[in-house]
């Protein structure tokens, strides 16, 4: 059996820190990419792309979680 409320904090623990991450990269790559070498502005671009599939499946756990448990709105 699966564990939906287990899913839930997962997806939400996964959503909330790759927002955080995709945040900062985000912050390097535009608004203070004048502080930070091209290779970490290269970096932190690649970054932006990757988490954002993180932020997608966190989202999609988060909802699925709640879903189960008759928690969605």
């Amino acid at each position: 059996m699966i564990n939906f409320k287990k899913v839930t904090q997962i997806g939400g623990a996964i959503l909330c820190i790759s927002l955080i991450i995709i945040t900062i990269s985000l912050l390097i790559s535009f608004p203070f990419a004048s502080h930070f070498s091209i290779m970490q502005q290269v970096a932190a671009h690649i970054v932006t792309i990757v988490i954002a599939a993180f932020v997608k499946i966190g989202y999609v756990a988060f909802i699925v979680g709640k879903y189960e448990r008759g928690l969605a709105f």
